[in-house]
């Protein structure tokens, strides 16, 4: 019987951290913003863990805020979709290797230019990534387990949410009845801000944010508190 529990909340800037665990089993889902690695660690002490005690960190996708704290898992085997690393690491090398990140992030992001955001905005967030990304942070790549072909342990399942990226994943635990979302429902509120990138599709982010919820399963979603329809 799997167990799952939040260790640390989603709040508007960094992601959800959640704990499964079986007799067997310590996972985490999604790792946090870098700023937050004491507060991920903290977390698991309260719960007489070690970064040692986890034997497998599964990212739902790989924005700055959910992946930055893989690293602090020495022993961990890191379980991310082979299309979502190849794709965020040609988005921010493309980016970062030009002083117009405004006219390359839309061959990644394909509907950036519908919302008309100053070239400043789209620079300074251009600016900001470089500062926080770190591949290194993510995990030594020899520990990288590709979703696409690696099965998790039996009793959680592997949902492609697509939509908030284009490759993005969550996690559902049928005998605990909960889906760990990540960023495929950012929050109950759906007018909630949180501080993030724009959807790589609205159409299909928005369809997948709604079959998730109405799965009727509890919702542990990427930048709040969990709830169920």
């Amino acid at each position: 019987m799997w167990r799952v529990e939040t260790l640390l909340e989603g709040t508007t800037y960094s992601s959800s951290c959640t704990l499964i665990t079986n007799d067997v089993h310590r996972i985490v889902v999604d790792t946090a913003l870098s700023l937050l690695e004491s507060d991920l660690v903290s977390a698991l002490h309260a719960r007489g863990l070690e970064p040692t005690d986890i034997d497998i960190v599964v990212n739902t996708h790989l924005h700055l805020d959910h992946c930055l704290n893989n690293v602090i898992f020495p022993r961990a085997a890191f379980y991310l979709s082979r299309a979502e690393w190849d794709w965020t690491c040609r988005f921010y090398a493309a980016i970062f290797d030009t002083r117009t990140p405004e006219d390359v992030a839309p061959e990644f992001y394909p509907e950036l230019p519908t919302y008309q955001f100053a070239p400043r905005t789209i620079r300074n967030t251009a600016r900001l990534a470089r500062f926080f990304w770190d591949p290194a942070r993510v995990g030594d790549e020899g520990r990288f387990h590709w979703l696409e072909t690696a099965n998790l342990p039996s009793g959680l399942e592997v949902l492609a949410t697509p939509g908030h990226t284009p490759n993005h994943v969550s996690i559902r635990v049928p005998s605990a009845g909960v889906i760990v979302a990540g960023d495929a429902v950012l929050d109950q509120d759906l007018h909630k801000r949180v501080r993030t990138m724009i959807p790589f599709s609205r159409e299909a982010a928005g369809r997948t944010r709604d079959q998730l919820i109405d799965s009727g399963l509890t919702i542990i979603p990427g930048h709040g508190e969990s709830f169920r329809k």
